[in-house]
């Protein structure tokens, strides 16, 4: 194997002696024990797409070897898991492995296919937080754990990569935040979080790493959903364009309704009932929807982490009802 000798390669060449040898050290009987670790299978599952799938990748990018030299050697990290993992969380590891190791040919085949994904949603001429799961099942697959994980995609880029975006500016645009307290609530959240990380985390630090190193984790990921939250929330509000009402509650809820398709707007209805579908920003007091819509023909809205939900009949609550009459008008 001939040594790539680039920052790539070399980086991919720390991260491999750092994945072999955290996982040499985890199977080691003081190790775990000094940490407070608890092994099982979940734990020998990550050493085994270590040793199979991650430590060849690495391989790959740090040396020039073939596509075959890269199977051959997830096929030597199998065999190297078996006498790094115990027999006892090894016995029961087949049918798990085999699972994730589906999972994760499922997130192959998206990633092979991110070209025509981006095709696609280029095509459908809408926004990413509309078009990329309908783009990715069009394209590669069904699978609910896809839905979930570009979902997730989709909550890191709002989060990272679209703060010079500009909200759509026409005549078929009504806010639906701007007179709530949505944003200011998501920001206290996040100043409320920080503060808990800094003390929480010190003090639990000493009673349990794990522990710590957990809440930790859900607390930068809190920060980054809330995040995402403020960015649709000010990116993407309610939108009547190509004959279609396109709706979304940050990373809660979202909606595309053909106008066609809708059969009444009932404004100052009374309370809607548990099934209805409500798109309306939380406020520090309690505000109710100004008006329900009711559809011919039920369509999906897509709901927190991906799940579909039928919707017949929805409510709603926007910053300037008065417009929004005279355009559904």
């Amino acid at each position: 194997m001939v040594y790539r000798k680039t920052r790539k390669a070399n980086l991919a060449l720390a991260f491999l002696l750092l994945v072999l040898t955290t996982n040499f050290l985890l199977y080691h009987s003081g190790v775990p024990d000094f940490l407070s670790l608890s092994l099982n299978s979940g734990v020998a599952i990550g050493s085994l797409i270590d040793l199979a799938i991650v430590a060849p990748v690495l391989v790959y990018v740090a040396f020039k070897i073939s596509i075959k030299q890269t199977i051959g050697l997830m096929v030597f990290g199998l065999v190297l898991a078996k006498f790094i993992i115990p027999d006892e969380l090894y016995a029961g590891l087949a049918l798990e492995a085999l699972l994730v190791f589906a999972e994760l040919a499922l997130i192959f085949i998206v990633i092979r296919k991110a070209s025509a994904i981006r095709t696609e949603m280029k095509e459908l001429k809408e926004d990413a937080i509309y078009s990329l799961l309908p783009a990715v099942e069009k394209v590669a697959t069904k699978n609910v754990l896809i839905r979930v994980l570009m979902s997730e995609f989709l909550m890191f880029y709002y989060a990272l990569f679209t703060w010079k975006k500009k909200a759509p500016c026409h005549e078929g645009v009504v806010t639906m935040h701007e007179k709530t307290s949505a944003i200011a609530v998501n920001i206290m959240l996040i100043h409320a979080i920080v503060i808990e990380t800094i003390g929480l985390h010190w003090w639990l630090h000493e009673k349990s790493l794990v522990l710590s190193i957990i809440l930790l984790v859900l607390n930068i990921y809190s920060i980054f959903f809330i995040i995402a939250d403020i960015q649709i929330t000010r990116l993407h509000p309610m939108e009547i364009k190509n004959g279609k009402l396109y709706i979304t509650q940050g990373m809660a809820s979202r909606i595309i309704v053909s106008l066609s398709n809708i059969k009444e707007v009932e404004w100052g209805a009374a309370l809607p009932s548990k099934t209805t579908l409500q798109l309306v920003y939380k406020d520090l007091e309690k505000i109710e929807p100004q008006a329900i819509v009711r559809l011919h023909a039920p369509v999906e809205a897509a709901m927190f982490m991906g799940v579909k939900k039928k919707v017949t009949e929805f409510a709603i609550r926007v910053d300037e009802p008065e417009k929004l009459k005279r355009l559904l008008t």
